[in-house]
């Protein structure tokens, strides 16, 4: 499963933070996060608060999709503070960017070429290398403002801002000792953010459930994971200062990200990746995007567990046949995208155009997660019309 030691949500959760440094011998802690909440809010301020006197800085110039210099960035501040620890604020973002911190930290990395020997190598469709760290990180700690579920992973997506491509790195030992699900630090989160990272969560366990290595542990936190993040999407939409509900969503979330850990996803997360690499799409809105249409291109290998989908997320399926439920899944998404978040719901809505088509194309083919979808994808004109369907 996902190798945290522990999880502590609701209202007042951000209370245990002192004691889980105290468990692991922090004395140097490093919060990392980003501008808007360390400038336009108090919440910073609260987290470093509650760590005491073992926060030794707070490092808040990150930015979206991981750019390596902005990770290099990071650990800079890290050695200059004399870091044991980093606790990670905010949303995918300030998570991801901590996490692959660990990594430079680990090994001596100080250049953004230094990273290259420790990504994921895969050529498509089987061939594929994994480098371990050769050193042992320090712990993290993180603390979640959004609902990607990023904070419960051992594995980070680095944008190269050269090759624009999202890499890979993987290690069971950057996983957070510790997260934190407090609805009441999520109070001030943008609601297109917050809806659009649900609908990530919500991509999670779709992918999950429809997964070639699918397996019924994961089914069944999948299942009911989308049958909550349906319901209480909605409910904060209604009323943001809903604490009960922001509260169930956090803990969906964490239910969704179970499946990215132990079977194969597809082509919607694959596609996101290089959405947010190459066209600095928020990966909330690449999956608000994309699902319909990953769903309609893998429904006739996927259409039972899309029929189960829709089950899940509440749509009545009896007396349809298995491709009419199939369809109707598909089409709950669109609705709850389009009509119930009022996300975007087209590429040319988060500013893709069609020349870059090709060049994401090129990327998801080179991108492993693609080569799990339940239904292989054989060239790159299946992505780019994929693409067209979604502009």
């Amino acid at each position: 499963m996902l190798p945290m030691d522990e999880v502590h949500f609701g209202s007042g959760s951000l209370d245990n933070l002192s004691a889980e440094l105290e468990k692991q011998g922090v004395n140097r802690a490093v919060i990392v996060t980003g501008n808007t909440l360390a400038k336009n809010t108090n919440l910073v301020d609260k987290v470093a608060a509650t760590a005491g006197n073992k926060c030794a800085g707070v490092f808040h110039e990150t930015s979206q999709h991981v750019p390596r210099r902005t990770v290099i960035a990071a650990a800079e501040y890290a050695r200059e503070r004399d870091a044991d620890a980093l606790i990670s604020f905010g949303g995918g973002t300030p998570n991801d960017t901590a996490k692959a911190t660990l990594i430079c930290l680990a090994e001596g990395i100080t250049e953004p070429s230094g990273l290259d020997a420790y990504m994921i190598k895969f050529t498509y469709p089987d061939k594929v290398e994994i480098p371990s760290l050769t050193n042992d990180p320090i712990p993290m700690f993180a603390i979640p403002t959004t609902l990607s579920a990023g904070e419960f992973t051992y594995f980070v997506g680095v944008t190269d801002e050269e090759r624009k491509v999202k890499d890979l790195y993987v290690d069971r030992r950057i996983t957070a000792k510790a997260v934190i699900l407090d609805p009441e630090l999520t109070m001030e989160t943008p609601e297109r953010l917050w809806l659009g990272t649900g609908m990530r969560a919500v991509d999670h366990c779709i992918e999950a459930m429809c997964s070639s290595t699918s397996q019924p542990f994961i089914d069944a936190l999948a299942y009911r994971a989308l049958n909550m993040l349906v319901r209480y999407l909605r409910e904060t939409r209604a009323d943001p200062g809903d604490a009960a509900a922001r509260a169930q969503c956090m803990v969906a979330a964490w239910m969704s990200v179970c499946g990215l850990a132990n079977v194969t996803l597809g082509l919607s997360h694959g596609i996101g990746h290089q959405l947010g690499a190459r066209c600095n799409v928020p990966h909330g809105e690449t999956s608000a995007v994309m699902m319909p249409h990953v769903m309609a291109f893998n429904r006739e290998t996927t259409a039972t567990r899309q029929a189960w989908a829709a089950e899940a997320m509440g749509v009545d399926i009896a007396g349809m046949s298995e491709e009419e439920a199939a369809t109707a899944a598909a089409d709950e998404v669109a609705r709850l995208v389009k009509d119930d978040m009022d996300l975007p719901w087209r590429l040319r809505d988060v500013g893709v155009t069609h020349e870059d088509f090709p060049g994401i194309a090129a990327d998801a083919l080179e991108d492993i997660i693609v080569a799990g979808n339940p239904r292989q994808v054989t060239s790159e004109d299946e992505v780019i019309d994929l693409l067209h369907k979604a502009w």
